[in-house]
C-alpha cells in the first residue's frame, strides 16, 4: 500500500483531492495504480469521483469494490466547479470518505475542495489553498481566480 504522491486530505477520512491513482499520462503505471487505490480502500475511501474526459481507472475501481462516479469536466469553470461542490456536498454526507481526482493536473480539484470547506465550515478559500498547496498539490493563478482568492 502506497500513499499517492500528491493528495490533500481537505477533511481528514471524509474527503481527499489526489492526482489519478497510478500517476497521469504518460507516467502512468498500473503497479502504483493498484497500491494507491489500495491506500484509498484503507483509507476508508468508499467512492471516487473523477472528472477526467476519459474513463481511465474506472475499471479498477469497480474491482477494488470502489464505488464512483465519472463527471467530465471539459472546461473547468464556475459552472463545473458548482456542480461539483454540489456533488461532494452530497456525498460527503454519507458514510465513508470520497476522493476527487483529474488526470496530472490538481489545481481545479483542490479548487472545488476549497471551496467545499468554505461552504462547509466558511474556511476561506485561500486558506483551503493554502493547505492543498502545501500537501504537494499544484495551485494555479487560474483556479484562485475561480475561487476568488
Amino acid at each position: 500500500m502506497t500513499e499517492p504522491k500528491r493528495i490533500w486530505w481537505a477533511r481528514p477520512r471524509k474527503l481527499c483531492a489526489l492526482e489519478r491513482p497510478g500517476g497521469g499520462g504518460r507516467s502512468h503505471r498500473p503497479d502504483r495504480r493498484a497500491e494507491e487505490i489500495e491506500y484509498l480502500k484503507e483509507s476508508g475511501v468508499r467512492l471516487v469521483v473523477s472528472i477526467m474526459p476519459t474513463r481511465h481507472n474506472l475499471a479498477a475501481y469497480e474491482e477494488a469494490g470502489l464505488d464512483w462516479i465519472h463527471h467530465p469536466v471539459e472546461t473547468e469553470d464556475e459552472d463545473a466547479l458548482g456542480e461539483l461542490v454540489v456533488l461532494l456536498r452530497r456525498e460527503t454526507r454519507k458514510p465513508g470518505a470520497v476522493a476527487i481526482h483529474a488526470n496530472r493536473r490538481t489545481d481545479f480539484i483542490a479548487g472545488v475542495c476549497a471551496e467545499h470547506l468554505y461552504e462547509w465550515k466558511d474556511i476561506p478559500p485561500e486558506v483551503g489553498l493554502q493547505h492543498a498547496a502545501e500537501a504537494g498539490l499544484t495551485i494555479t493563478e487560474k483556479v484562485e481566480d475561480l475561487v476568488g482568492f
